[in-house]
């Protein structure tokens, strides 16, 4: 169950691509915390904690996906 609103604006943005790079994480945090990087790469960890998205590398780039149960979580 996710708890906190940022967590869950992340997972939605990442049911709504499927895939995504790291950068836009970063990029979609931007506006939103002082820090993006680290906000992401903490909500990121949560997130994979939780079995609510995987890591991927793609093409040698740190990509994010949904997983399954992350696709219930938001419903």
């Amino acid at each position: 169950m996710i708890q906190d609103g940022l967590e869950k604006e992340v997972l939605e943005e990442i049911a709504k691509k499927m895939l995504v790079k790291k950068e836009e994480l970063v990029l979609f945090l931007e506006n939103k915390v002082e820090n993006p990087v680290s906000t992401a790469e903490s909500i990121v960890k949560l997130l994979i904690d939780k079995g609510l998205i995987t890591y991927v590398e793609v093409i040698g780039k740190t990509c994010y996906a949904i997983t399954q149960k992350g696709m219930r979580e938001v419903g």
